[in-house]
């Protein structure tokens, strides 16, 4: 299996998570592995290859370094939770050798808790890429700033099963690219919205599973997606495959309120021999004001979204 990741110096311990998890998930299963980076020290380098080291024998890890002369005109705002690593999905086609037809895109902020073999087999000889419903899918917003039908949905670009050669085809980096140079302001979400408003009309839905974002645990209405998709919805929580934490706040921070989020830290541990040192996200007064409202949901003052409960814990889990 053919499979990228998108890093920097700063993300090179949820990176190396997602890779171990994938390889635990998947044994014996060949992989090759291309990290793509701005740049990397040989210190980040070894780290990442310490989590393949029990899988080495199955496993190719290939370090891709991206030009950065074009990146350089990429837009990220003031108060973003992402970084401009955030666009080098637009440069797979180009980046993966022109040997390989096909590629899957998985975040760093994910774990694999199962077999990606059903899902990497999917036919998309017909399709751009293989992927799964966002949360905000039926958000109206979305489809009047970025001008295509609402029937064509939104997808989340954090998991992607791509037809590299379909891409090249129909020069999907160039699209997007123009997109992005003409219409900055319409990408909110990065190259994400970029993608849907390439791609729309071209991808395959799959199953919840494959991408179960943070969302799909807690109050559907808390979302904004349409009510056919719930029982999709509870039936992927009862068995994911990729469990996303596509919230700002990750299973490394403190204000973290994702229901695995005890998983995540004891998969770290498990492989790395170490505890996740746990950070706050938020700093200065915003920290402060983060603590004070836990304070009031804790006595039942006021409640707040970010201390929401979850509806279910997924299946079989023991946390």
């Amino acid at each position: 299996m053919n499979i990228a990741l998108i890093t920097d110096e700063n993300y090179i311990i949820p990176t190396g998570t997602a890779i171990a998890s994938i390889l635990q998930s998947n044994m014996e299963e060949p992989f090759h592995f291309y990290i793509i980076t701005q740049k990397l020290s040989s210190a980040s380098i070894s780290l990442l290859k310490s989590f393949i080291e029990p899988f080495k024998i199955y496993v190719q890890l290939e370090i891709i370094t991206i030009n950065e002369a074009d990146i350089a005109d990429l837009p990220i705002r003031k108060g973003d939770h992402v970084s401009i690593a955030t666009y080098f999905r637009i440069y797979l086609p180009k980046l993966i050798p022109i040997t390989e037809n096909k590629l899957l895109f998985i975040d760093g902020d994910t774990i694999c808790i199962n077999s990606l073999s059903n899902f990497y087999n999917t036919n998309i000889t017909n399709n751009s890429c293989a992927v799964v419903h966002d949360e905000r899918n039926d958000e109206n917003s979305i489809f009047t700033r970025l001008n295509y039908k609402k029937e064509n949905g939104y997808f989340n670009a954090g998991v992607m099963l791509i037809n590299l050669d379909w891409w090249r085809k129909n020069n999907v980096m160039t699209k997007c690219l123009n997109y992005i140079a003409t219409e900055p302001d319409a990408c909110l979400w990065h190259d994400q919205d970029a993608l849907n408003h390439v791609l729309n009309g071209t991808v395959l839905w799959v199953d919840f599973r494959y991408n179960y974002m943070q969302g799909f645990y807690f109050d559907k209405k808390d979302m904004c997606i349409d009510s056919k998709y719930y029982s999709e919805i509870d039936n992927a929580r009862k068995s994911p495959c990729i469990i996303h934490f596509s919230s700002a706040y990750k299973p490394w921070h403190i204000e973290c309120n994702h229901p695995l989020k005890k998983l995540y830290r004891m998969f770290f541990k498990t492989y790395t021999g170490k505890k996740l040192k746990l950070a706050y996200k938020q700093k200065g007064i915003k920290q402060i004001k983060w603590q004070i409202k836990k304070i009031l949901n804790t006595l039942g003052i006021k409640q707040y979204k970010d201390f929401r409960k979850p509806i279910l814990i997924t299946e079989g889990f023991i946390l």
